[in-house]
């Protein structure tokens, strides 16, 4: 994937580029209609404010006690797609049109296999200050797409920050040596995803939501295809 000239923000650190997206006006935008969709919202901690909005491969594919992971249900999928797309249709093509410039790639969707990009939501709580989110890597692409062989340059994950809290950011380790690049309101964060990271959540303790549209990139052929 090569970035397109005039989008890379700067020399990448650890891998790490933004792109600009959205101005504050949209950005505020967009997060009243994630927040006013909170009645769709899944939560994802017993005890914390931890939401997202649509179907995420790392936290619904996994097989439960129950049965299948949701997000094998072409039902569920269709479901949360297609409320994607009524609220958030705009955002998701705007999405796939920064990534196709930067990447030179032609990006598009997949709903007939794959949950569309979707939103992460952490409401305000003391615990956020600290660092709670997971030390992990993005290798849903296994689970997703097992049929794609898929090396470090075809894959990307992407971050395009909605109500950001103060020093909010991204933490990435290369070896031993740890980097941090801090979040941009309306700026899109793409890196590969492959690099050991950590989400930096509410550092300062800010009395604001933090509401983050999320998702992949996997090439394929001369596409790439934009999930969560």
């Amino acid at each position: 994937m090569r970035p397109a000239s005039g989008l890379c923000l700067g020399p990448g650190v650890a891998g790490v580029t933004q792109l600009a997206a959205l101005d504050a006006h949209e950005c505020e935008l967009w997060s009243s209609e994630v927040l006013r969709l909170r009645p769709h919202w899944t939560r994802r901690h017993q005890a914390l404010p931890f939401f997202t909005l649509g179907l995420a491969a790392y936290l619904d594919f996994a097989r439960t006690s129950s049965g299948p992971g949701l997000y094998r249900s072409p039902e569920l999928r269709t479901h949360y797609n297609g409320l994607l797309r009524r609220h958030f249709g705009a955002l998701l093509e705007l999405s796939r049109e920064v990534l196709s410039t930067h990447t030179g790639l032609d990006a598009r969707f997949a709903p007939e296999r794959s949950s569309l990009p979707g939103f992460h939501v952490h409401m305000p709580h003391p615990v956020f200050a600290g660092g709670v989110a997971s030390v992990h890597r993005d290798l849903q692409f296994r689970d997703v797409f097992p049929d794609i062989p898929a090396t470090a340059r075809d894959v990307l994950t992407f971050t395009l920050p909605l109500s950001l809290p103060a020093g909010s950011g991204l933490k990435l380790w290369s070896g031993h040596e740890e980097h941090f690049r801090a979040y941009r309101q309306g700026w899109m964060l793409v890196h590969d995803g492959l690099a050991t990271h950590q989400a930096v959540l509410h550092p300062d303790g800010e009395d604001k939501p933090r509401i983050m549209l999320q998702g992949h990139g996997l090439r394929h052929d001369d596409t790439l295809i934009l999930y969560w």
